[in-house]
């Protein structure tokens, strides 16, 4: 018979078995730890050892493991931020407005509000196409009704879901949403504010800059938005409210031809040099993440990120030795290092 051992989950102990994951004990206790994907990928189940040792299969960043990978081998406690419980709601497209030939904003009215913190991720099913993660945002100008859900998503040929848009996908369109997810959310905090964006990852990175100005106006705010194509740039607007609030913004364009008021490259390539007291926040593509994750974890910094993915999980989590990757290499970066920790507000 397996060894019972206690796992104490913000300051809850359940009785849990020895082997088990952090997020089946928790279920089995009555205590649910926030996930998703539970396969190792989407980061919504990362949680902090507070004290006591796991079993961190190749997951440790810092002092925090994933809960779905990683296993009780003796008594420990673990923390996790507070986050909105996950819900199901149902609503219509509202409208559907052209940010750029292939970025198009899509505002969902809900019949019930969804209660989400700044920077978290839903998964939205259009017209009874499959569902998609899509993470809530505002309008350029810093506007959004609290029954309303604003997405930014970009065109992908022969997509499954963002080729009908315009079509199948258009005004009056019934929608499904479930959530939220992800842990890349606004934290409250002393040390300064990086956000790191690429493309769409805009919408999650505006959130939480959004968020910062208008719940912690003195704390320093720096912003690094980019896209590949000039014509992608369609952040511009929300650069110019952050700014004209103090933030310092930085806009960048790693295709060909970059517009005079971008920087030349990807975002990583114009991050300034990161120090143990920033907060770093990325979204975007996953090798992007992966970078600034990389830089964060060097420089002792915290990093939150909830990378962006254009496909389904399906193929990739029928692997979860190749997820874990960036995480092993990141272990061996902050191996010794004691990362921090922000109290949610």
């Amino acid at each position: 018979m397996a060894a019972r051992v206690d796992l104490v989950i913000n300051g809850r102990r359940v009785s849990a078995t020895a082997g088990q994951t952090l997020l089946d004990a928790g279920l089995t206790g009555g205590r649910v730890i926030p996930h998703d994907c539970a396969t190792g990928q989407c980061e919504t189940c990362r949680v902090r050892i507070h004290s006591g040792t796991v079993d961190e299969a190749g997951t440790r960043i810092g002092d925090t493991v994933l809960a779905c990978r990683a296993r009780l081998t003796s008594e420990a406690a673990i923390e996790f931020d507070e986050v909105p419980d996950v819900v199901r709601r149902g609503g219509t497209v509202e409208s559907l407005v052209e940010l750029t030939p292939e970025i198009v904003e899509v505002t969902v009215a809900l019949r019930k509000r969804l209660a989400y913190l700044p920077g978290q991720y839903v998964r939205v099913a259009f017209a009874g196409l499959p569902a998609r993660d899509y993470s809530p945002t505002l309008r350029s100008n810093g506007s959004g009704e609290l029954n309303e859900l604003i997405f930014q998503i970009r065109r992908q040929d022969g997509g499954t879901v963002s080729s009908h848009l315009g079509g199948r996908i258009g005004p009056g369109s019934a929608v499904k949403v479930e959530g939220p997810f992800g842990h890349a959310f606004h934290r409250l905090g002393r040390g300064r504010l990086v956000i790191v964006s690429s493309g769409v990852g805009w919408a999650p990175a505006w959130a939480v800059a959004r968020a910062s100005r208008l719940r912690e106006p003195a704390r320093a705010l720096l912003v690094v938005a980019g896209a590949r194509d000039p014509h992608n740039l369609y952040m511009r607007p929300a650069l110019d409210w952050l700014r004209e609030r103090g933030a310092i913004t930085i806009l960048t364009c790693s295709g060909a031809h970059p517009p005079g008021d971008a920087r030349p490259g990807r975002p990583t390539l114009h991050l300034p040099m990161l120090t143990a007291d920033d907060i770093v926040v990325a979204a975007g593509r996953p090798e992007m993440v992966a970078a600034v994750q990389f830089l964060a974890a060097a420089a002792g910094a915290t990093c939150y990120a909830d990378p962006f993915y254009a496909a389904d999980r399906t193929a990739a989590a029928s692997n979860p030795a190749d997820l874990n990757f960036i995480q092993r290499l990141l272990q061996r970066v902050s191996r010794n290092q004691k990362a921090k920790t922000e109290s949610v507000a």
